[in-house]
């Protein structure tokens, strides 16, 4: 019997009177009791199971009785049950039926995972091709069970089809859809006095639903690195899913010249503008377009842009070079080291990611694989603007080390998501 951690949180505590550490440390361990509480009512539905005690009280089963007890829906009562009999044994007749998912059974009862992460765990192990050792079978289920630790449960999900694509052997192969009539589109776009480039147009329907299909999944809210809600609106998050579509195309290897070179971006700053410290004329965007400081050394870690500096009387003191930053051959071996972003529990893969000096360039950080990693543009912006930091490890492989107030050990953390799947041999 699970026995869950007793301490002394009631509602209506004087919160206002704790810290703001405090308050931190109490939400992860109020959400630690919630937890347990979750693992020790799985306990109790996988015994009513094995006891027949929905039949005692004339109920066809037991998401019937939870859904009386309880006052919840059929579906949530579904899955509780679910999940229930996953991670305990159970009896069915005369026969013991075993968890199917002990390690994620283990880790609910310690309070380190939630409901939602199991069920990410129990789709992936319900996909599992039943010609898989059950040892092996296993072996995945605890690999999926110590990610979920550790990240949110999208990237299990992601682990996990990562994990079925490795283990499946059969695929469907598709016919290749027959191309579309010439469409007509339009884009009109004109820069306004605030410097802000206003667009209108439209696309036909297939040009719109790809539109749409590579917009939606960057335009929803992403909680914040210590699981906040994302506050944005609903059109400045399709904006800022906009502008990383640009990011991520204009990176493209094969874009088109024109002038004689591919698209880039030449930031004009001076010298005194790169260290945040000082304040000096705002840095210039090709030429002609005022940006934030802040903003120009963010985009100088990558970007496929060109960095200008001048000095006090303009003269260009260093005129960069694009392989200056991340070469071709640079990106390829980030992508293979890192796989996507390295920020704990991010799902952007590499093709989505920018490369980042972990010593600034401007302080004396070389261009070389020791002192870059990838972070997509949401976590680049955090890493640049947060407590957040990051060094690398004797591995080789780069360490994120977060706030005093979100952990007060500040114990690395590693993204895991995109590490390879294999069972444990060992």
């Amino acid at each position: 019997m699970v026995e869950p951690v007793n301490r002394p949180f009631a509602p209506g505590a004087a919160w206002h009177r704790v810290d703001r550490p405090a308050l931190v440390s109490a939400l992860r361990e109020t959400e630690t009791v919630i937890r347990q509480a979750q693992a020790v009512q799985g306990e109790l539905l996988a015994e009513m199971q094995s006891r027949g005690v929905p039949q005692t009280f004339g109920y066809a089963d037991v998401e019937a009785v939870v859904k009386d007890v309880v006052h919840c829906d059929r579906p949530e009562a579904r899955a509780r049950v679910r999940r229930a009999l996953a991670c305990q044994e159970y009896s069915e007749g005369t026969r013991r039926v075993p968890a199917v998912a002990p390690a994620a059974a283990a880790a609910l009862v310690e309070g380190a995972i939630g409901a939602r992460h199991v069920d990410s765990i129990l789709r992936t192990l319900a996909e599992i091709p039943g010609t898989v050792p059950e040892e092996e079978r296993l072996g995945y289920e605890k690999i999926l069970a110590d990610l979920a630790r550790e990240s949110p449960p999208a990237a299990v999900d992601r682990a996990g089809r990562r994990l079925l694509e490795r283990i499946e052997q059969d695929h469907l192969a598709r016919d290749p859809a027959e191309p579309p009539p010439p469409p007509a589109r339009e884009l009109n776009w004109a820069w306004n006095r605030d410097r802000q480039l206003c667009f209108a147009g439209r696309l036909d329907a297939v040009s719109g639903a790809l539109f749409e299909k590579l917009l939606s999944p960057l335009a929803k809210p992403r909680p914040g690195p210590a699981g906040e809600r994302d506050t944005r609106p609903v059109d400045q998050r399709q904006g800022d899913a906009f502008a990383e579509l640009l990011d991520h195309t204009q990176r493209a290897a094969d874009l088109p010249i024109e002038a004689g070179e591919k698209p880039a971006l030449i930031v004009t700053i001076g010298l005194a503008d790169l260290v945040p410290a000082q304040r000096a004329e705002p840095p210039l965007l090709n030429g002609d377009t005022p940006i934030p400081a802040s903003e120009a050394r963010l985009l100088v870690c990558d970007a496929r842009v060109i960095p200008a500096v001048l000095g006090t009387s303009g003269e260009v003191l260093d005129l960069g070079r694009e392989t200056r930053l991340a070469t071709t051959p640079q990106r390829r071996a980030l992508g293979l080291r890192d796989r996507g972003c390295v920020f704990p529990g991010c799902t952007r893969p590499s093709n989505w990611c920018q490369a980042h000096h972990i010593v600034d360039w401007i302080h004396g950080g070389p261009s070389d694989l020791d002192n870059l990693i990838l972070l997509c543009q949401a976590h680049h912006r955090l890493i640049h603007s947060s407590e957040w930091t990051i060094r690398m490890a004797d591995d080789g492989k780069p360490d994120c080390i977060p706030p005093p107030w979100l952990d007060p050990e500040q114990k690395p953390r590693r993204n895991q998501t995109f590490h390879p799947i294999a069972p444990d041999t060992s």
